[in-house]
C-alpha cells in the first residue's frame, strides 16, 4: 500500500511538471508562430487560417483521445503526445513558405489534444486529494507556465533568433516523452471516485453545464484572438518582440492569480457569479484592447485578459469534472475540445475581420463578452 500510494505521489508531480513544461513550450512556440509567418510574407487573414486549423483539432480531437483513454492506457497518450510535440518544433523550424505553418499547426495541436485530457485524467485519479485542490495544483502549474512561456520565446526571438525557440521546444518535449515512459504508474481498471469529488451544490448544478460550456467558448474564442492575432498586431505598431512577450507574461501572471483566487471566491458567492464576473471582465479587457496602441495599455487589457479568463477557466472545468464522475477521460476531452471549437472560431473570424480594421477582432471580442453577460443574468432568472 505504501509502494502504491508513492508511485501515486510521484506519477502526479511528474504530471504537474510535465502540466507545467508543456504549457511553456505551447506559449514559446504560440508566440513564435505567427511572428516568423508575418516575416515571411503571411497575411492577418493567413495568420487567422494558421491559428484556426490548430482550434480546428482541437475541436475534435480532445474528446476522441479522452474517450479512448478512459479505455487504454494514459501513459501511452502522454509519450506519444510529446513525442508528437518535438517533431512538429522540428518541421517549423524548416518552413520555408509561409502556408506549410498550416499542417504543421494542424501535428502541433494534434499533440496537444492527445496530451492534456490524459493528464487531467490521470491526475484526478493519482491524487489522494479533493477535485479542487488538484485542480488547483494542476492550474497553478500550467498556469505559472504561462507566464515564463511567451516571455522566454519573445527573448530567444530577439537575442538568438526567430527558429531558436523551434530548436528548445523540440528538445525538451522529446526528452519529457521518454520520461513519462519510466515515470507515469497508473492503475488498470476504472478507479472509484470520492464521493466529495462528484458532490455538487444545488447553486452550482443550476449553471453547471449550460453556463461552463458558453464560458469556456468565450474565453476560447478570445484566446484565439489575442494569442494568434494579435502578437503580429503589436509588432505591425512597432511593439518590439520582446515587449509583445512581456505583455503575455503579464496575462499569464494575473491568470496565475485568478488560479489561487477564483475557488475561494466562489465557495463565497457561487459559481453563478464567477461566470458573470469573468464575463464582464472580458468585456473590458476587449474595449482596452480595441482602443489602444501602446504596449502600456495592451499591459493593462491584457492583465485584465488573463485574470478573466482564469476565472472562467477554473470554475467551467471543476463543473464539468465533477458532473462527470468516474468518466473523467470523457469529462476532460470535451472540456478540451470547446476550447478548441472557441480557438478555431476566434482565430478565422478574428483573421478574416482584421482584414476591414486592424483593432476589429477586438471590438468582436467586446460584443461576444457583452452577449454572453446577458445570457448569464437571463439565464440565471
Amino acid at each position: 500500500m505504501v509502494n502504491i500510494k508513492r508511485g501515486e505521489s510521484l506519477t502526479s508531480s511528474f504530471l504537474l511538471v510535465s502540466a507545467f513544461l508543456m504549457q511553456m513550450l505551447t506559449g514559446v512556440v504560440g508566440i513564435t508562430v505567427p511572428i516568423y509567418a508575418a516575416e515571411l510574407g503571411a497575411s492577418p487573414i493567413l495568420l487567422g487560417f494558421i491559428g484556426a486549423t490548430g482550434g480546428l483539432i482541437y475541436s475534435f480531437m480532445p474528446l476522441v483521445s479522452g474517450i479512448l483513454s478512459d479505455r487504454f492506457r494514459r501513459k501511452t497518450f502522454v509519450f506519444t503526445s510529446t513525442f508528437l510535440y518535438g517533431l512538429s518544433c522540428i518541421f517549423y523550424s524548416m518552413v520555408e513558405n509561409p502556408y506549410m505553418f498550416i499542417p504543421i499547426k494542424a501535428l502541433e495541436w494534434v499533440s496537444v489534444a492527445v496530451f492534456w485530457p490524459s493528464v487531467e485524467a490521470l491526475l484526478t485519479e493519482t491524487s489522494e486529494v479533493n477535485i479542487e485542490e488538484i485542480l488547483r495544483r494542476f492550474n497553478l502549474s500550467w498556469g505559472s507556465a504561462t507566464i515564463i512561456g511567451p516571455m522566454i520565446g519573445g527573448s530567444l526571438i530577439s537575442t538568438i533568433g526567430i527558429k531558436t525557440p523551434f530548436a528548445v521546444s523540440s528538445v525538451i518535449s522529446i526528452a519529457l516523452a521518454f520520461l513519462a515512459i519510466m515515470m507515469i504508474k497508473e492503475q488498470l481498471g476504472s478507479k472509484p471516485v470520492k464521493e466529495r469529488e462528484i458532490s455538487t451544490s444545488s447553486g452550482n448544478r443550476s449553471v453547471s453545464i449550460v453556463g461552463a460550456v458558453i464560458e469556456i467558448l468565450l474565453f476560447s474564442t478570445i484566446g484565439g484572438v489575442i494569442f494568434n492575432i494579435f502578437p503580429a498586431y503589436a509588432v505591425g505598431l512597432g511593439i518590439p518582440a520582446y515587449t509583445v512577450g512581456l505583455i503575455m507574461l503579464i496575462n499569464g501572471l494575473f491568470r496565475l492569480i485568478a488560479f489561487l483566487e477564483t475557488y475561494k471566491i466562489e465557495a463565497k458567492f457561487g459559481r453563478y457569479f464567477m461566470f458573470l464576473t469573468g464575463s464582464l471582465i472580458m468585456a473590458l479587457a476587449s474595449a482596452l484592447t480595441a482602443i489602444g496602441s501602446t504596449a502600456l495599455v495592451f499591459a493593462i487589457s491584457f492583465a485584465f485578459f488573463g485574470f478573466g479568463a482564469g476565472v472562467l477557466y477554473a470554475s467551467s472545468i471543476a463543473t464539468l469534472l465533477k458532473d462527470w464522475g468516474s468518466k473523467k477521460g470523457y469529462a476532460s476531452g470535451l472540456f478540451e475540445s470547446l476550447i478548441g471549437v472557441g480557438y478555431f472560431l476566434g482565430s478565422l473570424t478574428g483573421g478574416f475581420v482584421s482584414e476591414y480594421a486592424p483593432n476589429a477582432p477586438y471590438i468582436l471580442g467586446l460584443f461576444i463578452s457583452l452577449t454572453v453577460s446577458v445570457f448569464q443574468a437571463l439565464y440565471k432568472k
